[in-house]
């Protein structure tokens, strides 16, 4: 676990939601001007106040590796499922459909998760590790007590003495604090809705940690390291939902089936990417090419990543030899009609169980391609054996 990024106190802030997207976006621009640093920015413009940061700060410097932000473990010690919630990483829903796998094929949780594409195996290590260090009684900077003392509720030698009471006590910190009059009970569920958000940044930090050293030294895909961020990920579900109305996918997409509409000024593609002209990196008809592939090809421009640039065809019957030198699948294919008119090369859709889509019926860069996935190439399913070329193709 050895992974070490520069993890920025923006994406911090928004993880414990003190601070929107707009907002961070409006400070970075005036940021750009004054070359300050982001937090006094953000105090300046009157966005936040100097003790919303504080803490956050503070704390920032923990989120360099996983070994370090894994030791801020803070709070009563739960479950793994628990904490995948209360990351924003997967949804109450999500994890009701992983304990029933889990159940039904009598393997552990995190071998679930895993078998799933929930998580990395990287993500789990840390989240374990995570998870016991909320076990064991050490010092870090996000137990109550010490929170206390960090926002100026109580004094260091308060704590200290409540500390030894507790020794001989089985009562918690905050309920010793407050029979010694030191805090009133409403300080300290302040502190402890205080806490809850850090370790949901904690554990956010560590998701985004787990996703591989790879994906920090470019190989990972902007808009995939953008949907880690369990805000930006909601963002960007909510903000394409209503479009799954035109997607035709041949079996349950387990991530909220999300679609995407590249085409309207307030569209996904615009937001995450900004716009860009792919017309001219499609040969064929690319007049029905699915906004999903339209995305992937606002970014895959040579300049933003790596340049795509593909075929565009629907002539189901017809031999082909598509690659001419290129390694990149065409797209555009109505699958059924492929599969109906040469059933030895094609397999029935009816065999199809994994996360490939295809939009209107249609092979897109989606079906081959997850943006969810954090992993290097952000497949669909493990293309192990050729078992993604195999999900369609007979040989």
């Amino acid at each position: 676990m050895g992974n070490s990024v520069k993890y920025r106190i923006g994406k911090i802030l928004m993880d414990i939601g003190v601070l929107s997207q707009d907002d961070l976006n409006s400070a970075l621009r005036e940021h750009k001007l004054t070359k300050e640093l982001i937090g006094e920015t953000l105090v300046r413009m009157g966005i936040l106040k100097a003790e919303d940061i504080a803490i956050p700060l503070m704390i920032q410097e923990h989120f360099g590796s996983m070994e370090s932000a894994v030791k801020l473990a803070a709070g009563n010690r739960q479950l793994l499922g628990q904490l995948l919630v209360q990351s924003g990483h997967i949804s109450s829903e999500q994890l009701e459909h992983v304990v029933a796998e889990q159940q039904r094929c009598g393997e552990r949780i995190g071998d679930t998760l895993l078998r799933l594409g929930f998580l990395t195996q990287k993500q789990l290590d840390g989240l374990l590790v995570f998870q016991r260090n909320q076990d064991e009684a050490h010092h870090t900077p996000l137990r109550l007590g010490e929170l206390l003392v960090s926002t100026g509720q109580i004094a260091r030698n308060q704590l200290e003495e409540a500390l030894l009471k507790q020794k001989h006590s089985d009562k918690n910190i905050g309920d010793i604090l407050v029979e010694a009059g030191y805090v009133t009970p409403i300080c300290i569920e302040n502190c402890a809705r205080l806490q809850n958000k850090l370790v949901r940044a904690v554990l956010a930090a560590i998701l985004a940690l787990g996703v591989g050293a790879e994906g920090y030294a470019g190989d990972m895909c902007t808009f995939s390291t953008q949907l880690q961020d369990s805000n930006l990920r909601a963002q960007y579900i909510a903000k394409v939902a209503a479009e799954t109305g035109n997607m035709v996918a041949y079996n349950t997409y387990s991530d909220n089936a999300v679609a995407s509409d590249a085409e309207g000024d307030n569209s996904a593609s615009s937001f995450f990417f900004g716009n860009s002209d792919t017309t001219a990196k499609v040969k064929g008809d690319s007049s029905t090419l699915d906004s999903f592939s339209k995305d992937c090809l606002g970014c895959h421009d040579g300049v933003q990543a790596g340049d795509r640039k593909i075929n565009y065809k629907n002539t189901p019957g017809q031999k082909s030899h598509w690659s001419q030198g290129s390694s990149e699948h065409p797209v555009g294919m109505d699958y059924a009609s492929y599969a109906a008119m040469d059933p030895k090369s094609y397999k029935p859709v009816a065999t199809f169980g994994s996360k490939m889509m295809f939009v209107n019926g249609r092979v897109g860069c989606t079906t081959c391609h997850d943006p969810l996935n954090p992993e290097k190439s952000h497949l669909a399913k493990s293309d192990y054996r050729s078992a993604l070329c195999l999900t369609c193709h007979t040989k």
